[in-house]
């Protein structure tokens, strides 16, 4: 009918042009505000101008920072080599083309073959409800944007016709696209060790799934008989072998690297530290994105007549919840403000001196130990603990017999691996909450894929209604902490731009 309204979610691709092109513009808004402002920022910059050329920037950037991320490095080279323009186009579109990836592969895991409007809508949304230090460091900073978001979009490509490929075989007419992608599976593998863990774990996994099935389908047909049109996967058997391989190279690099942190000295500390870290991450960095999925999870178990599951599903979220008036809910015993890469660093105390801010950060912290834990601060530690642990069963129980039950799994378990890989490194605390940005994200693509299975427009609008609430008040959180944070940086860009300086000066006389 002429006169009908569309329905919410609809699957025009006028919308869709849309709403990705009102990311592009926000996108492109935001970093057109952001200049060189982090401490690696300075040393990057510098280096590009006084190193012979990208390879002299290369091998700086592997003798500095000892890690296997070529493809990161060749990107900052590209980036801090130009004007910086060319990264704020060129990371809008990664802005624009990761939420437009995130949702897709959502829709494809909820098992929904055609574009919708709003999972799209709410992939976007959801990085407002992700607390600052997390998304916005990972998103619209120059250099941790090439570590985290690039490194995420092109692993988004790399598994989006693998993900095709698992879902709907008889229905992915592969082409030369995917073997095309495989070069963002190697650019994933080359840029960033969680991001390269995910892939290669997601690609064996769709492999060997494809694998089986392809050889049942040919144990199913006799000689004369026309076969499916599914046929061999032979660009994941590629694709797949060639990340695993790269994967393997970047992390015999890391076993290498000798980067010695203070604060991780003292093995005995280790594993209590790590789930320190974990919980704090999880609840103080992704809170709102947990709420909902438990809401959801609640949702299904109360359709189900299961109230015991329900209530549990209830207890977490109302915890949660009411941590945001109570912070000693989420006080887990770590350094004031929590995980800080500012922790342990040890400059000249002279350039401290009119520092103020970095002189209490650096110099009068030490690390938290497990004697130094509280009664109140054990109880909240061990049950955010046992909230996150136990979700992966409710994930299983509440998705029981549905399609996406497996898929879901594997991307919670695949983001609390992907955390667990920072706590079993040095680098732990020194890089605060960015390191959690593919963990949440992974978070995000299951709260969207159980948001893409709502069918009732009424209920889509009341869903939006909450997105809009969350964002609100971690906005509203964010405020100060973004405010405190720049007044940080501008405080202590004299220090960074003296040791990016001092940095460059012994890695230009190496490689001359």
């Amino acid at each position: 009918m002429a006169g009908k309204k569309p329905k919410i979610g609809s699957n025009s691709t006028g919308n869709i042009v849309i709403v990705l092109g009102v990311t592009f513009v926000a996108a492109l808004g935001i970093n057109s505000l952001m200049s060189y402002m982090m401490g690696d920022d300075f040393f990057y910059l510098l280096l590009s101008r006084e190193s012979p050329g990208f390879f002299g920037f290369l091998v700086g950037y592997l003798i500095m920072m000892q890690d296997g991320r070529i493809a990161t490095a060749s990107s900052l080279w590209f980036v801090f080599s130009s004007n910086i323009w060319l990264w704020r186009i060129c990371n809008a579109v990664a802005v624009t083309l990761f939420c437009f990836l995130v949702s897709k592969i959502a829709c494809l895991i909820a098992g929904e073959k055609q574009s919708r409007l709003m999972p799209q809508v709410f992939v976007c949304a959801s990085l407002a409800m992700i607390n600052s230090i997390i998304v916005a460091v990972s998103m619209f900073t120059i250099c941790f944007s090439l570590h985290y978001l690039w490194a995420c979009t092109a692993g988004l490509l790399a598994l989006y016709y693998p993900v095709k490929e698992a879902v709907s075989p008889e229905k992915n007419k592969a082409g030369l696209l995917p073997y095309c992608l495989i070069a963002a599976s190697v650019y994933a593998c080359l840029a960033q060790e969680q991001v390269a863990a995910v892939v290669v774990a997601f690609l064996l996994i769709i492999t060997i799934y494809r694998h089986i099935e392809y050889k049942k389908q040919m144990r199913g047909h006799g000689e004369g008989e026309k076969r499916e049109e599914t046929g061999m996967p032979l660009f994941l058997y590629i694709q797949t072998a060639l990340s695993l391989v790269i994967f393997l190279l970047h992390l015999f690099s890391l076993a290498l690297r000798d980067r010695q942190y203070h604060v991780m000295s003292d093995g005995s500390q280790h594993v209590f530290r790590a789930l320190q870290w974990l919980a704090y991450n999880y609840m103080a960095g992704a809170k709102y994105v947990l709420i909902l999925l438990w809401a959801m999870l609640l949702l299904r178990f109360t359709r189900k007549k299961q109230p015991a599951y329900a209530v549990l599903c209830a207890l977490f979220a109302a915890a949660a919840i009411l941590s945001l008036l109570l912070p000693a809910l989420t006080d887990v015993g770590l350094l004031s403000g929590g995980p800080s890469f500012l922790v342990e660093v040890s400059p000249d105390p002279s350039t401290l001196s009119s520092l103020p801010v970095l002189q209490d950060n650096v110099l009068n912290q030490a690390p938290p130990t497990l004697s130094s834990l509280s009664a109140t601060q054990g109880i909240v530690l061990t049950w955010w603990l046992f909230a996150i642990g136990i979700t992966p069963l409710l994930l299983l129980k509440a998705l029981k017999e549905e399609p996406m039950r497996y898929a879901t799994l594997l991307l919670y378990l695949a983001g609390g691996a992907s955390a667990c890989l920072i706590t079993a490194t040095d680098i732990m605390y020194p890089t605060m909450g960015r390191t959690f940005f593919v963990t949440v994200i992974l978070l995000v693509m299951i709260v969207t894929s159980l948001i893409s299975s709502i069918k009732k427009p009424k209920h889509m609008l009341v869903a939006a209604c909450v997105f809009v609430l969350f964002a609100a008040a971690q906005l509203r959180e964010n405020s100060l902490a973004l405010m405190a944070s720049y007044f940080d940086l501008a405080q202590s860009r004299e220090y960074y731009i003296l040791m990016a300086n001092d940095l460059v000066n012994q890695l230009v006389g190496l490689l001359s």
